[in-house]
């Protein structure tokens, strides 16, 4: 993704992760790995900010951790976007990179 951005991807200066769905089965000795075209981004629920490592609703963004800042769901609903949200994101903020996430950035 750097290759396409001239400074790291925050959103909204807070932190995210993707999650996917992926199945790997082996079946007479035979492996197949299968990948949910379909993935969410969790958000923090604080600005990034790299001189503050004790708190964790700026650096975690699991839902255990994240639900319980006061600022949850204050961004997005439930700290979550879709591809499509994010992919909205990607234009409004950097719609001079021509970014695609499935097209440039999905596996």
């Amino acid at each position: 993704m750097q290759k396409y951005l001239d400074k790291p991807l925050l959103i909204n200066n807070r932190k995210f992760d993707i999650r996917g769905y992926a199945m790997i089965t082996s079946i007479n000795g035979v492996v197949k790995g299968f990948m949910y075209r379909d993935c969410y981004f969790r958000t923090s629920s604080k600005p990034f900010d790299i001189t503050n490592l004790s708190s964790r609703y700026i650096h975690l963004t699991n839902d255990a951790v994240q639900m319980n800042s006061e600022d949850y769901g204050k961004f997005e609903s439930g700290n979550k976007l879709s591809i499509n949200d994010f992919q909205r994101y990607l234009d409004s903020s950097h719609g001079n990179k021509n970014v695609c996430f499935m097209r440039d950035l999905f596996p």
